[in-house]
């Protein structure tokens, strides 16, 4: 996968080669959000009688605010910059982390470079492809920052990255590279990702096809320590075959090198309908869909690693399962959505989800994959359990939204007694866009 690296680095060089020596600012955008959350969780730990895991108190309740500052610059010759900021906090809580106003975006936009059909984006950027089931969330919100509580809940998302797009219209083709992770120590073990997604708008029924290879890669260290190599392939398609029915189906494999000595053979399985009914009272929707993501078999140390890698994907499974982390992988996820509008500003929306081990977990101790340390006391069982969120959004102006929202979590027969209690969570909202 070097070869796309170089390919990149050549292509930027022609950009280069091709832009003028000065630029003139025509035009600068200036535009931003500002998002303040009250958010109460409790019995993350699925443990009723325990209010503490090592030291942390798990019935919480806090604020945290979420700030962005984004600006545009046109400039002369198809060229562009953006540059955007931003601060996650939670209130009271100043520290050198908390208050920092850290970059979220940087980067240059050339179009048509040397006349071609080529767009050339380089630096920090967001890269979000299809139903972000493989690639969108460059910081995998698990240790963006200490700043915050909820990790879950970050804005962060974008990639330090180089990508080419060939408008071939009805074709779009996207070639890039990104830096994950970069080591200057002597001790390598730089994480890369490369990709190629090729997007194809068909002519009717609003059809659109994707077929992508993704390629996540970390280096061997001067230890010894084995490459990690996950090479990913798949499609993707979606369909309007009558009016306001859309069916969507992806299809992806795993290969690679999960260790030394252990090779990697993983599959995901997407499928989803929704259906509007505009022309009904308060326009109701309804939507089905269904998840699988490969899982090993207890016990399955040696031979080929089965269990899907969750790459950088950006799907939130259930507001609190997403944040403990327990269905990123050897899962199958059934979820059933309806939503209506009883006013013009006002829109209700119910998600509710099922959860079922790929393969049953190992009775013992198991730990949350994503974004908490919690350990679980496991059954050898696969029913992980239900969850249900209803919320609320009211749009108070064109600028100004309040929302509410309110998870549950009921733990299914996959886990023991001593976790079987139900995790709850309540996060009110409101937001401006500038």
């Amino acid at each position: 996968m070097r070869k796309i690296g170089v390919f990149c680095a050549a292509v930027l060089l022609v950009g280069l080669l091709s832009m003028p020596a000065n630029a003139e600012v025509q035009n600068v955008k200036v535009s931003g959000d500002i998002t303040i959350r009250g958010i109460y969780r409790t019995d993350y730990d699925l443990k009723q009688d325990s209010k503490t895991v090592s030291g942390v108190e798990d019935d919480k309740s806090f604020y945290m605010s979420t700030v962005r500052v984004r600006l545009d610059a046109d400039l002369t010759d198809n060229v562009a910059a953006t540059v955007r900021f931003i601060n996650e906090r939670d209130w009271d809580k100043d520290s050198a982390s908390s208050d920092d106003i850290n970059l979220d975006l940087a980067y240059i936009t050339l179009k048509e470079v040397s006349y071609w059909p080529l767009t050339l984006t380089l630096g920090r950027q967001e890269l979000r492809y299809g139903n972000l089931l493989i690639v969108g969330d460059g910081d995998a919100n698990s240790a963006v920052l200490t700043g915050i509580t909820a990790n879950d809940l970050s804005s962060r998302k974008a990639f330090d990255a180089i990508k080419a797009v060939f408008d071939l219209s009805p074709l779009t083709l996207d070639v890039f590279t990104a830096k994950v992770d970069e080591d200057t120590s002597s001790t390598s073990s730089d994480a890369d990702l490369y990709g190629i997604n090729a997007r194809y708008q068909f002519a009717e029924y609003d059809a659109v096809g994707e077929a992508y290879y993704f390629c996540k890669r970390r280096a061997t260290n001067a230890a010894g320590t084995p490459i990690k190599r996950v090479d990913t392939v798949g499609v993707r398609g979606n369909i309007t075959p009558i009016e306001n029915l859309v069916l969507n189906a992806e299809l992806a494999h795993q290969f690679g090198e999960y260790a030394a000595g252990r090779d990697l053979s993983a599959d995901a399985v997407q499928l989803g309908a929704d259906y509007d009914m505009p022309d009904y009272q308060y326009s109701p929707s309804v939507g089905l869909w269904y998840t699988y993501l490969s899982g090993e078999k207890a016990g399955d140390t040696t031979g080929t690693r089965k269990q899907w890698d969750p790459m950088y994907g950006d799907q939130v499974a259930g507001e609190i399962v997403a944040a403990l982390g327990l269905a990123s992988s050897n899962v199958h996820i059934i979820n059933a959505k309806a939503s209506v509008q009883p006013t013009d500003k006002l829109t209700a929306s119910l998600n509710y989800f099922h959860f079922t081990a790929a393969e049953k977990y190992a009775a013992g101790a198991f730990m949350g994959t994503d974004l908490t340390t919690r350990t679980y006391t496991m059954e050898s069982d696969s029913d992980l359990g239900d969850e249900f969120d209803l919320k609320l959004a009211y749009n108070y102006t064109e600028d100004v939204q309040f929302g509410l929202l309110g998870a549950y979590f009921i733990p299914g027969t996959a886990f023991a007694d001593s976790n079987n209690s139900v995790a709850k969570e309540v996060i009110g909202s409101v937001s401006v866009v500038f």
